[in-house]
């Protein structure tokens, strides 16, 4: 299996396998209606979503349980409504319950006894089949999360191998699910939310993943959330095996700038990396071993640190014993080199020849050291 730190930990499936037909239940915007019973006096409703990257707020008083948004949305988008019981705000924290859904613009109705967290929603072909499908897949989740927890601290004899061919198997058995849904519902919004979600993972082949995305229609092609798809399949375009690398400069951690195209001549491995990634820091053996095995050979490594802490960053590199090049701009997720290579998960690598083209990527374990020794043996 392969350990890698994900920007997001868990994926939230909103993606269904059926076979519904889609119905237009489009409107010129969102209508949200709720009733709840049994709440006090000068209840409140919050609702909540962001929208091209803006989080917007709405809040509303109930009136004999019953509450009502209206507005309208770009796009489909995560929601929010929460439900204040009493008036236990400002002055006393929320003694607030949350009911998750996606927003569009339909219209929806809101229906629970006393409690949203037990609410369910009726009106919206998009939450609908988010419902089915994780109705179906939600076990299969729960049995992967299960197994790998119990197969921590436990010694990799023949009983641990087994267990990891179970959770194999189950992640195959989600993503054939997945997949057949989104070759069945082209015209989907939730299709393209699970293109997303399964078919471009952290070392996805952006040559595959065009040829998919250009089968969705031309009006899912045109939300926001398709031109993200289309921005990171150009970027990974851009950094495959067989491309010239993205020449970049950063500052090392003595504060002198560093640029890439300086190491030209020479087999290079940009290694993304952070001091919180535990994958990271497990890796960091590995790669020390490779480097002082071969750093009298051609070979250089540049470690780029997804960190925002100096002290993190410099701890981190004296205790793992780091003794290559290391560069960061301190800005986490944002750092602009791991922006330009398309980085959304560490730990990721890339190992370029003397020309600057990368050969090969994302070498884990003993996979480096044996590339390398092909390389200078």
């Amino acid at each position: 299996m392969k350990n890698s730190c994900f920007l997001i930990t868990a994926i939230v499936l909103l993606i269904s396998c059926t076979d519904k037909k889609q119905t237009d239940n489009k409107i010129e915007g969102f209508v949200i209606q709720g009733s709840l019973n049994n709440l006090p006096e000068a209840s409140m409703a919050l609702l909540t979503y962001t929208q091209n990257e803006i989080e917007h707020k709405d809040s509303v008083q109930l009136k004999d349980g019953a509450f009502t948004f209206k507005g309208k949305v770009d796009a489909p988008a995560q929601a929010y409504i929460s439900i204040r019981h009493g008036e236990t705000f400002p002055e006393k924290s929320w003694e607030r319950d949350t009911f998750g859904f996606l927003i569009e613009n339909a219209e929806m109705q809101i229906v629970s006894k006393d409690s949203i967290r037990r609410a369910s929603l009726t009106g919206s072909l998009l939450n609908a089949e988010s419902d089915t499908l994780n109705s179906a897949i939600n076990p299969l989740r729960r049995k992967i999360q299960e197994l790998s927890m119990a197969l921590q601290g436990k010694p990799q004899d023949s009983a641990y191998m087994a267990t990891v061919d179970t959770i194999n198997a189950t992640a195959a058995t989600v993503q054939a699910i997945v997949r057949e849904f989104i070759e069945n519902h082209r015209n989907s919004y939730i299709a393209l939310q699970a293109f997303t979600n399964y078919e471009m993972g952290y070392d996805f082949d952006p040559i595959v993943a065009e040829k998919e995305y250009n089968l969705f229609s031309d009006e899912l092609r045109n939300t926001p959330l398709a031109k993200k798809i289309s921005n990171r399949i150009a970027v990974a375009k851009k950094t495959a095996i067989g491309q010239k690398t993205i020449d970049f400069t950063q500052e090392r951690l003595s504060g002198e700038a560093f640029t890439l195209s300086s190491l030209e001549g020479k087999y290079v491995l940009i290694d993304f990396w952070a001091s919180w990634c535990v994958p990271c820091r497990q890796e960091n053996p590995h790669v020390v071993k490779a480097y002082m095995q071969f750093k009298d050979k051609n070979f250089e490594i540049v470690g780029v640190s997804l960190d925002e802490k100096r002290k993190n960053w410099e701890n981190a590199i004296e205790k793992d014993g780091l003794p290559w090049i290391n560069v960061s701009d301190l800005k986490g997720w944002k750092n602009e080199v791991a922006q330009q290579y398309g980085v959304t998960a560490v730990p990721q690598n890339l190992l370029i020849d003397p020309e600057g083209v990368i050969i090969a990527k994302n070498l884990r374990g003993e996979a480096l050291t044996e590339r390398l020794s092909e390389i200078f043996n």
